[in-house]
């Protein structure tokens, strides 16, 4: 991939002071703090992402969001820790000026393989970024990796322009927690009812909170967290990627269906394994 030109294109300078743009055409800061995510979890991830039914469910549900709840300017829209670009490319898909701000190094190099147009390699806490420089912010499956979440949003908020959105999925349920929650780097995982209030006490405007994934809940208490808890082993970290994210069925396809037609609606899903959210800076 030739290397993009700066004056041909928007440029992630309109956003960010404190980046340059290397030779492989990837944007840096000078510093780089350490991010609670096994790096080794981008390459899992990309060898599985193209063929699962988890990813693909996500963006159509991501998807949903952006399309009920739309950017409120032609700002871009910053996807922060956005791994190997899956959203990314969907969102610019969407025909969305997206920049991905991404630490992993594994996780940017395979951004630039799916042509994500502009990578900021880095911590979202290293970047100086210009305040309401920002249409919308995306947390996919970030917020649960990030000790303090509070602060970190309130961090965020004042890069959003007023109005800006800002939407987030997380992994639901305490009583859903395994080891895969450990060795992903995970602090926590949510209720629908803590993960409005996070939002709301850090000066955003919730708009539309749901649970979805809702057939996934019993088979993994059943296959990952009951067998733990009375002792059994875990399987390997790429075993267990490979088998859990595997083409649906036809009988799964129905119901994600149905949970995708009920998000599209804005209609709340009461159950699920993970949550989906769009809120806007208040």
């Amino acid at each position: 991939m030739n290397r993009p030109q700066a004056d041909m294109q928007p440029s992630p300078l309109q956003s960010i002071r404190n980046i340059a743009l290397g030779d492989d055409g990837i944007w840096r800061p000078p510093g780089h703090s350490a991010v609670s995510y096994p790096d080794e979890g981008h390459d899992s991830c990309h060898g599985v992402e193209d063929g699962s039914f988890w990813f693909a469910h996500r963006n159509r549900c991501i998807a949903a969001m952006v399309e009920n709840f739309p950017l409120p300017s032609s700002l871009a829209f910053a996807d922060v820790g956005g791994g190997n670009g899956f959203v990314s490319q969907m969102l610019c898909r969407l025909g969305i000026r997206t920049i991905l701000i991404e630490p992993g190094e594994s996780g940017i190099r395979h951004a630039r393989e799916r042509g994500v147009p502009e990578l900021v390699q880095g911590s979202i806490v290293d970047l100086d970024v210009v305040p309401g420089a920002f249409g919308a912010i995306g947390l996919f499956d970030v917020i649960e990796h990030i000790e303090d979440d509070a602060g970190a949003l309130r961090y965020l908020q004042p890069m959003l322009a007023p109005g800006g959105r800002i939407y987030a999925t997380v992994p639901a349920h305490a009583w859903l927690w395994s080891s895969i929650d450990v060795d992903a780097g995970h602090f926590r995982r949510y209720t629908a009812a803590n993960f409005r209030r996070l939002f709301e006490d850090a000066g955003f405007d919730v708009a539309f909170c749901s649970y979805y994934f809702w057939p996934l809940p019993p088979a993994m208490w059943l296959l990952r967290t009951l067998p733990e808890r009375m002792g059994r082993a875990r399987p390997a970290r790429e075993a267990r990627v490979g088998s859990e994210h595997r083409r649906d069925s036809r009988l799964l396809h129905r119901a994600l269906a149905w949970e995708e037609s009920m998000l599209r609606g804005k209609h709340r899903v009461p159950m699920g394994a993970s949550l989906i959210l769009a809120a806007t800076r208040r």
